[in-house]
């Protein structure tokens, strides 16, 4: 890949790529984020991120390793970054179980475990990610921060970010095994830090750093809950499975629990291969989709409808939306003819396309019953519509 520098008053300049591996070294790496974490394509990954700020270099989790870049943002979402060098065959076999175990040991933290860590490797006292926060424009008290981070911990929420200057072939294929990791709720992403050098009509030495989302998950299994819907109010996370970890659940929660396993046990699909449905949290229902999409099946009180919706965000995102979008009177015929309505299709700040349907209070036993026999339709026949289509447009893209 090359770039093109274009003056008004010269010829076209063709700026080659630095080679992967000689280009950056990780600490050089590491020490580019650490001091412009806006650097990082964060906001690509996942829109619902506010402004990212440096948190700590070289965060020490004792046991387990140094965390390279600690980020977060003004209401305290951590994102762990790993720099490797993909040349490094160390890096191919051991970065994603190396960041892994990073969200594992930060998954057992207390909130002050994470403090003493930070005023360790930031040699500052205090509340340090409560006064970074504040620094770049939060507006949340110190217990608001605190309780948001702590809730963070327990469910193991967090983006996890692997950089490097390449990706290998056999590291872009990681999803089921990311998949494999209970008790988390991570979201994940590989970004490829690209180099170009050139000297300028000086003789400088110049230099242009590029980052790049080459791969993405959906956040995995016990999905990171955020307000996609408009007016959408979303509460604490829960799960389906239970385990020893779980915080003791409200009536809300066990309500919902049982709802989900209900829909759940009864919900069937044409598609043999697809895979089952599993609660995002309260009020939301996450069913995976090939290149790591998700179908959002969710019910809202305060708007008394139900609805279903998939989002596309990112560049590849993008993509694979206008592809959809190319044969959208089709995929909409789809639905019409297994007697739902046509969808909406919006490609504002982030693609979606989605159905919704009211429903309204009271939510007893008849209406939830109700509810779940549309999530049923609705959930098999973006399956059936959309599946065969992002597995077709994954593979164009391989």
């Amino acid at each position: 890949m090359t770039l093109v520098l274009l003056d008004e008053n010269v010829a076209p300049r063709i700026i080659p790529r630095v080679p992967e591996g000689i280009a950056n070294r990780e600490h050089r790496l590491r020490d580019l984020i650490h001091d412009h974490p806006e650097i990082m394509p964060v906001h690509a990954l996942d829109p619902s991120f506010g402004r990212i700020f440096t948190v700590a270099r070289e965060l020490s989790l004792p046991g387990v390793g140094f965390v390279d870049v600690l980020l977060a943002d003004e209401r305290g979402r951590l994102v762990v970054v790993e720099c490797k060098l993909w040349r490094n065959p160390q890096a191919r076999r051991e970065v994603i179980g190396q960041i892994l175990d990073y969200a594992r040991e930060l998954h057992r933290y207390e909130y002050e475990d994470l403090q003493r860590q930070i005023t360790v490797a930031t040699g500052r006292e205090g509340n340090v990610l409560y006064e970074l926060a504040r620094e770049a424009g939060s507006e949340l008290d110190e217990g608001a921060l605190v309780d948001r981070v702590t809730s963070d911990l327990a469910a193991g929420r967090f983006l996890l970010l692997v950089v490097g200057d390449g990706i290998a072939e056999g590291t872009r294929r990681i999803g089921e095994y990311l998949r494999d990791q209970p008790g988390l709720a991570f979201e994940f992403g590989l970004i490829e830090i690209v180099e170009y050098q050139y000297a300028d009509e000086t003789g400088r030495e110049r230099t242009i750093v590029q980052p790049r989302v080459l791969a993405r998950t959906a956040t995995i299994e016990r999905h990171v809950i955020r307000s996609e819907v408009p007016g959408l109010v979303i509460d604490a996370i829960e799960d389906v499975r239970g385990g020893a970890g779980d915080r003791a659940l409200s009536d809300v929660g066990l309500a919902w629990r049982e709802f989900v396993a209900r829909f759940v046990s009864g919900v069937s699909f044409d598609d043999p291969g697809q895979p089952l449905p599993r609660s995002g949290g309260v009020g939301w229902i996450r069913l995976p989709l090939p290149n790591g999409y998700y179908v959002n099946l969710y019910r809202d009180r305060s708007l008394q409808e139900i609805g279903a919706q998939v989002r596309f965000p990112g560049a590849e995102g993008e993509g694979a939306y206008a592809e959809l979008a190319m044969d959208r009177e089709a995929i909409d015929r789809e639905f019409t003819s297994s007697d739902l309505p046509p969808l909406v299709w919006g490609n504002d700040d982030v693609p979606t396309i989605g159905l919704t349907k009211p429903s309204p209070l009271q939510w007893d036993e008849a209406r939830e019953e109700d509810q779940r026999a549309w999530f049923a339709q609705v959930a098999n026949q973006f399956v059936n519509s959309l599946r065969p289509r992002l597995q077709r447009i994954a593979g164009n893209s391989a």
